[in-house]
């Protein structure tokens, strides 16, 4: 079996890793071949985080787009609908995941990167999230919502620490969940767009 050589793994083991994915519903094994479900990458993502690997470890093997994916998981296990690329017509203008709860919301941006940016180029950032907030309080695509507010959320990949550019939280992966637990008892520090 071509895995089994590429993994380095011996193919017993690798027979029960993929029977264990295969009681996970990420996958599909008949002894000879592997048939991977759609977004199993995603899948086996959270698989790893119950089985103890951190957000960090498991958020670097992610594509971009797998990243979206991934926040938005995590947004929807903390009791969120999620929007995932939702566009603006006038101007047009796309957020990456837009989190609503109870008539509030999180239009998050993510920025999936892999190191450390300069202070120029995260303010540039901030500020074009917080112009697509902005234009999607006003847009008739979010009336749909009911909205009281909108908190513009940039989540990296890289940084050691929640900071803030013009009030707007900068969270990496890692810190993403306490940032949401904490949200409520923050809301005096972050940019509140209404």
């Amino acid at each position: 079996m071509k895995i089994a050589s590429k993994s380095g793994l011996g193919f017993e083991v690798l027979k029960e890793i993929l029977i264990s994915l295969e009681g996970e519903n990420i996958a599909k094994f008949d002894g000879n071949a592997v048939e991977f479900e759609k977004g199993a990458k995603l899948l086996t993502s959270v698989l790893a985080l119950k089985l103890g690997s951190s957000i960090d470890e498991v958020s670097r093997v992610l594509s971009w787009k797998d990243f979206e994916e991934f926040i938005s998981t995590i947004m929807i296990y903390n009791g969120y609908t999620v929007h995932k690329n939702f566009r603006l017509k006038h101007p047009r203008a796309e957020i990456d995941v837009l989190a609503v709860k109870d008539g509030k919301s999180l239009a998050i941006d993510c920025k999936h990167w892999h190191r450390s940016m300069g202070a120029s180029s995260i303010s540039k950032i901030v500020e074009a999230q917080i112009k697509r907030v902005e234009n999607l309080l006003r847009a008739d695509e979010s009336k749909k919502f009911n909205l009281l507010y909108v908190i513009p959320v940039i989540v990296t990949l890289y940084s050691e620490q929640v900071f803030f550019v013009s009030k707007v939280p900068i969270v990496p992966i890692d810190k993403f969940s306490n940032f949401l637990n904490e949200l409520d008892g923050m809301l005096d520090m972050i940019l509140i767009v209404k």
